[in-house]
């Protein structure tokens, strides 16, 4: 895709920030590939080294408490006022880490003291292929073909599968394996001549993701929370926010899918997840569609379950997956067919698949999240395929469960 689409992509998205008041802007490599996305003249802190930071930045200012990030450990910090002159967050980070004297974390493969605010998005292309979208895009489907992966018929009793994404769309949400299925509703665009209303741009990635889970564990309760409200992104610190309280929420969710994410810079870890608390949960994320090995946020944390996706035949990793060790296991590729209305490809659908395989697994054994998580992985180093590695087919036969 060339960097005039690229351009567009990232045009619409910039747009919907900006109709909320937030700029967003790209950061590029040394030769001219796009890097990762950050909000414009804001950075995010530890909240122990502001006080510093302020003094290397003169000018820079703490955001106003009511607009800073929920809990004690982060702070945002504005840099439109420098004194020193006009700085981009990449040229002023560039220069905290020149001046601050304080050891940083990020070199030992810990948290970074200082950070962009990145812009996690739906599990587009960011860098080497200048893109910003799918690898595919939602497609028009034969009405008479059946669901792939096809939807069980028991499985997922009992589990509450939370999907991070970007909402639900009602309209669509009467097809059979999604009957029950909760959360908050994307909006839809004018009615259409043939009585539907149009999907606006980047809506209906959370319901088919919602899908893809569902035809797993069609027997789950499972909420849709519209995360990602400006064309499908969303500021990392107010995505942790909002994971916070999806796994809040009462019937709290054992298993919850983010199909979204982004690089950040230098490849450290992302500060935001510092604050947060994912414990008794596990979490399925999409491990990005460029065909790199570079960690792709929040899938590259050790406690996430990243996937990725197989190819069509089966015995290839897709030619858009990410993949390295930090990849726990690409799964195979999820075209979900709507009741003939769309197929949709990519890590942001082989994600909820595993999410699905989850949830199933909880049900039948009766064993918590994280032992039907591990049993998963297990089963997936058993059938690795040479030069892939660990892989998931939906619905693989498992050995008996152990009594527990």
């Amino acid at each position: 895709m060339d960097d005039s689409v690229f351009s567009s992509q990232f045009q619409e998205m910039r747009n919907a920030f900006a109709r909320e008041g937030i700029t967003i802007e790209v950061a590029y490599t040394p030769s001219g590939r796009a890097d990762y996305m950050y909000e414009a003249d804001r950075l995010l802190a530890r909240a122990e080294i502001v006080g510093r930071l302020l003094e290397v930045l003169p000018g820079a200012m703490l955001i106003d408490q009511e607009k800073q990030p929920v809990g004690k450990s982060l702070r945002l910090v504005s840099i439109e006022r420098l004194r020193e002159g006009y700085l981009t967050v990449p040229q002023a980070l560039d220069l905290v880490d020149e001046r601050i004297k304080i050891p940083n974390p990020a070199l030992e493969g810990g948290f970074p003291l200082v950070t962009p605010v990145h812009i996690l998005h739906v599990t587009r292309s960011i860098p080497d292929t200048a893109r910003a979208c799918a690898p595919t895009e939602p497609e028009v489907a034969d009405r008479l073909s059946p669901p792939y992966p096809p939807a069980a018929s028991a499985g997922g009793a009992g589990v509450v599968i939370g999907v991070c994404d970007t909402g639900l769309l009602a309209e669509i949400a009467s097809a059979p394996w999604l009957a029950g299925v909760t959360g908050e509703t994307d909006p839809l665009g004018p009615r259409l001549l043939g009585g539907l209303h149009d999907i606006p741009k980047y809506c209906g990635h959370g319901t088919f993701a919602a899908g893809v889970a569902r035809c797993e564990a069609p027997q789950s309760t499972m909420y849709v929370a519209r995360h990602f409200p400006m064309c499908g992104a969303e500021r990392e610190w107010m995505v942790v926010q909002k994971l916070q309280e999806l796994i809040a929420r009462d019937p709290r969710p054992q298993v919850v899918n983010l199909s979204a994410g982004s690089y950040t810079r230098n490849d450290w870890l992302m500060l935001s997840f510092s604050a947060f608390n994912h414990g008794g949960i596990t979490l399925t994320a999409a491990a990005g569609n460029d065909g790199s090995q570079r960690k792709f946020y929040p899938a590259g944390f050790d406690w996430a379950v990243a996937v990725g996706a197989l190819g069509a035949d089966q015995r290839n990793r897709a030619w858009f997956s990410n993949y390295g060790d930090w990849v726990d296991a690409p799964a195979r590729p999820a075209r979900q067919i709507f009741d003939g209305r769309a197929r949709w490809g990519g890590t942001s659908f082989s994600a909820p698949l595993v999410a699905g395989l989850i949830a199933a697994r909880m049900s039948i054994t009766g064993t918590t999240a994280a032992v039907a998580t591990q049993d998963l992985l297990d089963q997936a180093r058993k059938q690795a395929i040479p030069g892939v590695g660990p892989a998931l087919f939906p619905r693989d036969p498992f050995p008996a469960a152990p009594v527990r």
